[in-house]
């Protein structure tokens, strides 16, 4: 399985942890979301990821925060589809390295 490294500094290491954690949590409620062609609660749940994502060094995760809640605003369940499904593969192959280990 490919997989995409991030390295951060050892004192982000908790905090990117936790970030992880809660995007993981994210993708799920976003599957559970386009289920249900809830397009409100798919901004709620990325409305922050941009801001976030970059704050702990995750661009992609921006970048595709950014992304979807372009087409979740739009009701394009299409890209909405597609976003997450990219999320959800980003999610599946990120591991961080701690710069300096």
């Amino acid at each position: 399985m490919e997989r995409v490294i991030v390295t951060i500094e050892a004192s982000m290491e908790g905090t990117v942890d936790n970030f992880l954690l809660m995007r993981h949590r994210d993708v799920e409620y976003l599957k559970e979301a386009l289920v249900t062609d809830d397009f409100e609660r798919m901004m709620e749940i990325v409305k922050n990821l941009n801001n976030e994502g970059r704050c702990c060094g995750f661009d992609f995760i921006a970048s595709i925060g950014t992304k979807l809640f372009a087409a979740a605003s739009e009701k394009n369940k299409l890209a909405a589809e597609i976003c997450v499904d990219l999320f959800s593969w980003y999610m599946t192959r990120i591991r961080t390295e701690v710069f300096g280990e």
